[in-house]
């Protein structure tokens, strides 16, 4: 989890969201235990990936999959926080967030930015998000909010 301290200090400098896998009642359960949903300006997660998928193949005929490592989420995160010519950063822990950042950056300006949490800490995983297209890996919240002070 990270601190709400260091989420209050990115959220004064930029605005945030989650791109879930997770079902919304798993994602909203942990952000409203631990009080964290109200740093963050849009969750999407699992259903409205589903409901992607439904819709389109409602259209086309056609299945699709909308879940990581399909950007779908994270575009959609963006699109709701409405912000014209994001520049974007998306962190995430596993090989399918820095594949779906990766094919975000088609469209947008993103960093993909891979983040060592806790026992999944390691030079394997590490080489692993690396290899996967993370531009940066992280160890510690504070780590990136220390890597957006020297870079804003």
């Amino acid at each position: 989890m990270i601190p709400r301290k260091i989420l209050s200090s990115l959220g004064n400098k930029m605005k945030m969201g989650i791109a879930s896998g997770r079902p919304r009642f798993e994602a909203e359960l942990a952000l409203k235990r631990f009080r964290l949903l109200p740093y963050f300006d849009s969750v999407v997660t699992l259903e409205e990936c589903m409901e992607e998928e439904a819709r389109i193949f409602r259209y086309t005929g056609r299945r699709m999959k909308f879940s990581k490592p399909h950007p779908y989420s994270l575009l959609r995160v963006i699109q709701e926080i409405g912000i014209p010519n994001p520049q974007c950063g998306y962190v995430g822990d596993v090989v399918d967030d820095m594949l779906a950042a990766q094919t975000a950056k088609k469209k947008l300006r993103m960093l993909a930015i891979g983040f060592l949490s806790g026992q999944k800490k390691g030079k394997a995983v590490k080489e692993s998000l690396l290899r996967a297209g993370a531009d940066l890996v992280i160890e510690s919240p504070r780590d990136l909010l220390q890597f957006l002070e020297s870079d804003l």
